[in-house]
Order: structure tokens, then sequence, then C-alpha cells
């Protein structure tokens, strides 16, 4: 749990710092061009006889490629000034999505490493070192390779493994209460990324809502000067919180689908190896 919360608050901060950032792009741009026009303004106001003789003698296509180039770079902003606008023009609705999504971000980094790295410890040759032991008679070297391992299906051996003594019954007590501890490690927080998908669905569209009422409500009472303006914001509102609802949400239920999948696999191991180490140690207790 500590490195989930961990990994939950690193991303949200990454992403609020990233969106937060990318902000004061636009009003950077907007004092550069301010600035620019008011030194132009000045030069005009005031030029310089020598300048202006100067500048008489330039090509006129040496004057129309400075011009393009700077309407080129003037046009171009930069893929977090885009984001940034995208989100503002959202309004409100867009900040719970990016919540929503900051979440499912930490959930899917934390449950990727456990069920692919932790958890996945490859079941056939781990079975393999342990059935080798055990027909040599070393029960305390299998006990000593499960628990090198933090893996749920080790702990599940290790727990039969240490009931070696006991009867077949108690053997398989004791993998039944492992499995009771540890299967639901394998599953923790995966449910929570199809709620988070369908609810930044949801708050998409309820943004969706807002921005029509909004723009709906101000066109009918809004002079004509402003009424274009007025919808477009709403449409933009409305249209920007769907997007990115739906941005969020369909990436979350396909990370759940896959991480689910995985997850049952884990699963069907514990199931299938538990029994082939109860078998296992009934065998080796008669060949005893």
């Amino acid at each position: 749990m500590p490195r989930f919360l961990l990994a939950m608050l690193i991303v949200m901060c990454l992403t609020v710092c990233g969106v937060s950032g990318a902000q004061p792009a636009d009003s950077i741009a907007a004092a550069d061009s301010t600035a620019d026009s008011t030194l132009a303004a000045d030069t005009t106001a005031a030029p310089d006889t020598a300048a202006t003789l100067a500048d008489s003698t330039l090509p006129a296509d040496s004057a129309a490629a400075d011009s393009s180039g700077a309407a080129d770079l003037a046009g171009r902003p930069g893929l977090l000034s885009e984001i940034a606008r995208f989100f503002r023009e959202g309004g409100i609705a867009m900040w719970p999505i990016l919540l929503f999504l900051a979440i499912g971000l930490a959930i899917s980094v934390e449950r990727f490493v456990f069920l692919y790295f932790q958890a996945n410890i490859r079941p056939e040759d781990f079975m393999a070192r342990v059935a080798d032991l055990v027909r040599k008679g070393s029960i305390e070297g299998a006990i000593a390779t499960s628990a090198e391992h933090d893996a749920p299906l080790a702990r599940i051996i290790e727990a039969a493994l240490r009931n070696y003594r006991g009867t077949e019954r108690d053997i398989q007590n004791a993998v039944d209460e492992m499995a009771l501890a540890e299967l639901p490690r394998l599953n923790a927080r995966l449910s929570y990324l199809a709620v988070i998908a369908n609810v930044a669905t949801m708050t998409g569209l309820l943004g969706t809502i807002f921005g029509l009422i909004q723009a709906f409500g101000a066109v009918s009472v809004a002079d004509p000067e402003t009424k274009g303006r007025i919808l477009a914001n709403g449409i933009a509102v409305a249209m920007n919180t769907t997007a990115f609802g739906l941005i969020v949400a369909i990436p979350t239920l396909i990370i759940h689908s896959f991480l689910s999948n995985k997850s049952d696999q884990l699963v069907d191991d514990i199931d299938r190896y538990s029994v082939m180490v109860i078998n296992m140690l009934a065998q080796a207790r008669k060949e005893g």
C-alpha cells in the first residue's frame, strides 16, 4: 500500500505540474508579441535616418523571407501550450477528470509492476526447483527456495512445505489459509480502474451538459456583439470535457482488461501448482 500511495502522489504531481507549467506559455507568448509590437511602434514613430537608408537598400525578398519565418514561428504553439489551452477551455469539469487520470495511472503502474515482476516468478522453473529438492529429501532447501520470493504462489507453496509432516488434510488447510491471504493481493485495486473509466466518462458528459447550458443560456440574454463569443466558449466547454473524459476512459478500460487477464492467469497457476505440491508431498511421504 505505501508503494501504491507514493506512485499515485508522484503521478498526480507530475500531471498537475505539467499542465500548470504549460499554462503560462500563452501569456509569455502574448507578452513577447506585445513587446515586439511596442518596439515596432517605437521604431516607426522615431526612425533613425541612417537605419532608414540602410533598410531601403535591403532586397525585398529578404524582407519577405524574414516576415514569413517570423509568421511560421509565431504560428507554431508548443504541445504543452496546446494542452493547457485545451484544458482551460474545458472549464471546471476538467479538474476531476484530471484527478481520475492521475489515480488511474498510479493504479495501473503499481499493478503492472506487481503482476508482471513481483508476482510473476516463472512457475514452471520455480516448481521444477522445488520438486527436485523434495525428491532429494531436502524439504528445508525447498522452503528456503520458496522464501526467496514474495510472490503469492511462492508463499502458498512455502506454507504447504512447512506442514510437510502433517496429514494431507493439514497441508490442504495450510494451503487454503495462505491462499485466502494471498489471492486478494492479485486483484487488489483492479476494480477501481473500471470505476474510474465509468466515472470519467460520466463527468465528461456532465461537463458537456454544463457547457450547453452555458452556451444557450447566455445566447438568450447576450447582446449580438458578444453572442458568438459566448456560444463558442460554451461549445468548447461541452466538446473538450467529453473528449477528455473519453481520452481517460478508453485506455483505462483497456488496461483494466489487460491486468485482469494477467491476474486470472496467476490465480490459475496457483490452483494448479498448489494441487501439484500437495500430491507431491503426499507421494514423498509415502516413499519416505
